[in-house]
């Protein structure tokens, strides 16, 4: 499966079109989507505003911009909401337009494409497998030095490591000491909210902060995110921002989900359990070696002599995707990443990579 240097997983439309199986039927393994987060309170309430679609969007998201105030007890012009939290990236590139951002590799390919883009240029810190690609803060710190941005996904996606909260603040107190812009992006961090740095909003002016309703709520095809950051910066974005790219339903699901927080405490539990059971099977498959993640994904280096498009192909064959890591910065055609799934769907998975690298190949 060819991919390009900014492409993502659950393009599950082609692989149905190339193999001619039905979309409901294949796993999706690609996509890092919480698939317990499924809350059917979400369905109950578009069901029950879908008259919302003959109006036009409120452009200023009102009503999810004041629940997000209340939940995270700050002001409503701190609080920018967007098409995704990649939405917000571009945004913020184009807002701020920064000349060099150091970038932390393997990480999203979004940020070095929405730099690209704004006319600036990426200086990325290459993090190293030897020690489970987990960020050196006095490395970081000077690679910093001759740049304006840092930008820190956090838990990391594809490795799935997580800098805790002192680690972090330490990075964002330096920058700040040094006139340093950071942008730490939080999409994962509702699998481990004990590691947000969002307390220290208000007393940085350096600090913006990116989070997203995809992931651990699974509204994946509707686009939610926002990002948080001093008025000036908020003001700035708004200022670039294209009118009504929030459509209704996404802010009607967003509202729902923060007044239903509580029902979403379990499912961390649940998905540790099949993180545990995915890693520890995968780590009994000699050509595989999966990476510790504190997230809903797992990334596993191949050992056998294939390349992770030749896997992905024979997976996508028996309707199973898995996330080339191949057009990752810092990453080779030896990487994969898999999303945390049920476990029956987890269990058909191993069973699968088994086959295939067991059948086909020496290890």
């Amino acid at each position: 499966m060819n991919k390009s240097k900014f492409s993502h997983g659950g393009d599950i439309w082609q692989v149905s079109e190339k193999y001619k199986i039905p979309p409901d039927k294949i796993l999706d393994f690609s996509t890092n989507v919480n698939p317990w987060g499924k809350f059917s309170g979400v369905v109950d309430v578009i069901k029950k505003n879908i008259r919302e679609i003959f109006h036009y969007p409120d452009p200023e998201c009102r009503k999810l911009t004041f629940k997000l105030s209340e939940f995270l007890k700050l002001e409503r012009e701190n609080i920018v909401v967007g098409n995704g939290a990649t939405e917000i990236i571009y945004l913020l590139m184009m807002s701020l337009r920064p000349y060099q951002v150091v970038i932390p590799v393997p990480t999203f390919t979004e940020y070095e494409h929405a730099l690209r883009l704004s006319g600036g240029k990426a200086k990325f810190l290459f993090l190293k497998e030897k020690s489970d690609f987990t960020l050196d803060v006095d490395e970081l710190i000077k690679k910093v030095k001759d740049s304006q941005m840092v930008i820190i996904c956090n838990p990391n996606n594809p490795t799935g490591g997580v800098l805790d909260q002192s680690k972090m603040q330490k990075i964002v107190d330096k920058a700040e000491k040094m006139g340093k812009f950071v942008v730490v992006d939080e999409s994962f961090i509702d699998f481990c909210p004990q590691e947000s740095i969002i307390n220290s909003i208000k007393k940085h002016q350096n600090l913006f902060i990116l989070r997203s309703f995809t992931k651990f709520f699974s509204i994946a095809g509707l686009r939610l995110g926002y990002g948080i950051g001093s008025k000036e910066v908020i003001a700035k974005i708004k200022s670039v921002k294209l009118p009504w790219m929030v459509n209704s339903l996404a802010e009607i699901a967003g509202v729902a989900i923060l007044e239903n927080m509580e029902k979403f405490k379990e499912l961390r539990q649940r998905i540790e359990k099949e993180r545990a059971f995915l890693y520890k099977n995968l780590s009994k498959i000699n050509a595989v070696k999966p990476y510790p993640s504190i997230t809903n994904f797992i990334l596993v280096r191949i050992k056998a002599s294939f390349s992770s498009s030749h896997l992905a192909n024979e997976m996508a064959k028996r309707g199973i995707l898995i996330r080339d890591c191949s057009n990752f910065t810092g990453l080779s055609d030896k990487f994969f990443r898999i999303a945390v799934r049920k476990r029956e769907e987890n269990k058909k998975l191993i069973f699968n990579l088994k086959q295939i690298l067991g059948a086909n190949f020496d290890y």
